[in-house]
């Protein structure tokens, strides 16, 4: 195993153990509004928007800022001057990292099947969530495509995320010492393969960090890269690029009904609508209210 490769697996360890990659909860919740929840079910997909056209898009920056408060004091710790590795860190790292975003569309779920915080924020308290059985939808997305997509707890915990960040950064550390004994020839093959490989996790773990702020979204993120045909649709006066991400019926377990909603009319439309199309194992059981009070 070369140099390389056994670096590429030290990192994906790291982000398998801290990420809690390939584990998640058995049941995933999306939150929409009702031409949300009619679009997803009816086509039996998600239109999954490019991370960089997400409200979330300031979390590359969040990440690059700490990365950077991190390497500085790194280079404080060692009494080491901090000149020559900020300098590698804006040039190499900071320009590519920006870029990373739109290689990248994220789903987002939530872990709490009734978050008053959701209901506020995407369904103006009248909407629905949407309940999925996990992995299931991995491996349907892996089954339309070949390719099982990056599913982890979103980490809000800002000493976590520079546990995480410092193994990177240390990384970059010893990258640019070594880069300084080689030859002008030499440089270019090792910048891009190991600096290649520190710079994936980093890109991964932007995808995952969000300022402890938003931990009351409970948020689990599926990364999907675009391995599809890219679409655009209309929000707020702009273009969104988005990716489709097909999943079979069977991995829906459930819908819960927003707390604003009539219930009783509500509940007799969804069962009729879910009929029509051929949602059978959605029964009236799998159908709740959400329990949150609704204040007029």
């Amino acid at each position: 195993m070369s140099a390389i490769e056994a670096e590429t697996m030290q990192l994906f360890s790291l982000m398998k153990e801290k990420f809690q990659i390939g584990s998640g909860p058995k049941i995933l919740y999306h939150y929409t509004n009702i031409y949300g929840l009619e679009g997803i079910l009816k086509n039996k997909e998600f239109w999954v928007s490019n991370a960089s056209f997400l409200n979330d898009k300031t979390e590359i920056r969040y990440t690059l800022a700490l990365s950077r408060e991190i390497l500085l004091k790194l280079c404080e710790e060692r009494q080491i001057d901090e000149s020559e590795y900020l300098s590698f860190f804006e040039v190499f790292v900071k320009s590519r990292l920006e870029e990373i975003s739109l290689e990248y569309y994220l789903l987002s779920f939530c872990t709490n099947p009734d978050s008053n915080l959701l209901w506020s924020n995407y369904s103006n308290n009248d909407g629905y969530n949407i309940s999925f059985k996990f992995p299931d939808i991995g491996v349907d997305y892996q089954d339309e495509t070949g390719v099982y997509p990056w599913s982890a707890y979103v980490i809000y915990d800002k000493n976590e995320q520079r546990k995480i960040l410092k193994e990177y950064i240390e990384r970059i550390i010893e990258i640019v010492d070594y880069i300084g004994s080689l030859e002008t020839e030499e440089l270019e093959e090792v910048i891009f393969d190991r600096l290649g490989v520190v710079l994936g996790a980093l890109k991964l773990s932007s995808l995952f960090f969000k300022d402890e702020c938003f931990s009351q979204e409970e948020e689990f993120r599926i990364a999907f890269t675009k391995d599809k045909d890219t679409f655009c649709r209309i929000s707020n006066g702009a273009f969104i690029p988005y990716i489709t991400a097909g999943f079979k019926k069977e991995s829906v377990t459930g819908i819960t009904i927003g707390p604003k909603n009539n219930m009783d009319i509500t509940m007799e439309g969804l069962v009729q609508f879910l009929n029509l199309h051929e949602y059978n194992h959605i029964t009236k059981d799998a159908i709740r209210k959400s329990c949150i009070p609704y204040r007029y």
